[in-house]
């Protein structure tokens, strides 16, 4: 879905389907190249996280520096692989130069680098 008139101006939005009652709405702020990401990527800062934690949120792939969506998260996108597939595409397009999650350390510098990186699963 295109971003509505009144800031499509400044904003161009992404929506990355999934299953069930998933759906990813990133955003795109064009001016200041900067997308933000709600649960898409997780990339949580390990030394945050309770020490017991840690193992599983690393088997998970959701860690920092290289956070991706989680492992049940990336099963229900799959399901819509197609036009998830052409979002992240679109989204990695961007060449955003930050990326701001909802979760965990954000990429500062080399965004589109690390977005492709951290959806690589899907691309």
């Amino acid at each position: 879905a295109a971003a509505p008139d009144a800031w499509s101006k400044d904003l161009d939005q992404v929506v990355v389907p999934g299953a069930g009652r998933f759906t990813e709405v990133a955003f795109y702020h064009k001016n200041s190249r900067t997308m933000v990401l709600t649960d898409l990527v997780l990339n949580l800062e390990p030394e945050k996280l309770p020490f017991i934690i840690r193992p599983a949120a690393r088997l998970l792939g959701v860690t920092a520096p290289g956070g991706k969506a989680p492992i049940y998260l990336r099963m229900i996108i799959k399901r819509k692989h197609e036009q998830a597939k052409a979002a992240a595409e679109r989204l990695v397009a961007f060449q955003p130069k930050r990326v701001i999650f909802s979760h965990g350390r954000w990429f500062h510098k080399d965004g589109t680098t690390l977005l492709h990186q951290s959806l690589a699963w899907l691309l």
